[in-house]
């Protein structure tokens, strides 16, 4: 494996993207205290416009802003919450 390819975290339940600060995972729930690192691929996808979201924890009142495809992002990166999500 090539040292300088650009390592992402993701979570050990899921697989999906972690970001900097998150205690859950946003896709499954999962507690991020212990992410796996992979390699980061590049892929070109086609398919429709990203669509800006909003995500409110009914729990703890965080709330985040998505621009995604497809936003799949279930769970509150703070608390671990199911989360309600509105286009914006």
């Amino acid at each position: 494996m090539n040292s300088n390819m650009p390592k992402e975290k993701v979570c050990r339940n899921c697989r999906n993207t972690w970001r900097e600060g998150d205690k859950y995972c946003r896709y499954c729930g999962a507690p991020m205290d212990n992410p796996d690192y992979i390699i980061q691929e590049f892929y070109t996808i086609y398919g429709p416009m990203p669509v800006k979201r909003k995500h409110v924890c009914p729990e703890c009142k965080y709330s985040w802003e998505t621009e995604l495809m497809i936003d799949e992002e279930d769970f509150c990166p703070q608390c671990g919450a199911k989360v309600s999500i509105k286009e914006i």
